[in-house]
């Protein structure tokens, strides 16, 4: 008995498989969110804000680490040792992503080193991680009152961002144009005039209450 026929199919069908499936993979990029620079850059600053946050919970916990060996002694030169060790420096590592934080742990693993290098080197100078990390070395930050790639002080200035009468966009992160979002009794540019319905109690070239 002869060969029976082929199932593959026949040559065809093959591009149109192809096509289809190219179909299928354009479609589904296109239904995954797309994120302007500007929220990317936020999204950063966030995600590694979060690290931080979780690094300083971790020093926090392993700092209370209990030997248990009922000697003193022992315990008090083992954990001298271990408070700046490498064993501590990994357990604290190992906890500072939930396993579907993409941006995360995507960060930790772009920026280890320079993690290591602060633990080992560096954080008896810079005690500060978030200002040593997320602002002056990855630069995904601003300080507080700054927005922006070059993080420039908001409206109002850096210190009283909108005069202490609303929000800036973007504050301490790289995104934002630093525009502010007024709080409802006031309005304008600057955050300096009153709403309809308000009226001004003070009124200066950096105050205004309303």
């Amino acid at each position: 008995m002869g060969p029976g026929p082929s199932s593959s199919p026949s040559p065809a069908l093959r591009p149109t498989r192809v096509a289809l499936a190219v179909l299928l993979c354009a479609a589904l990029l296109l239904s995954l969110p797309v994120r302007g620079a500007g929220e990317r850059r936020r999204l950063a600053c966030s995600t590694c804000r979060g690290i931080v946050d979780r690094f300083n919970q971790g020093l926090a916990d392993t700092a209370k680490k209990n030997f248990g060996g009922g000697n003193t002694a022992w315990e008090e030169k083992t954990l001298s040792k271990y408070e700046s060790s490498e064993i501590r420096l990994v357990e604290i590592i190992e906890n500072l992503c939930d396993s579907s934080n993409f941006e995360c742990n995507n960060m930790v693993e772009e920026h280890e080193e320079l993690i290591e290098k602060w633990w080992f080197k560096l954080k008896k100078k810079y005690p500060d991680l978030f200002k040593w990390f997320c602002i002056e070395t990855i630069e995904v930050c601003c300080p507080a009152g700054t927005y922006g790639p070059d993080c420039l002080a908001c409206r109002g200035g850096s210190e009283r961002p909108c005069h202490g009468n609303g929000h800036c966009d973007g504050d301490g992160t790289r995104g934002g144009d630093g525009s502010c979002s007024c709080k409802k009794e006031y309005t304008g540019q600057f955050c300096l005039d009153c709403s309809s319905g308000y009226f001004s109690s003070l009124r200066n070239e950096t105050h205004s209450v309303c």
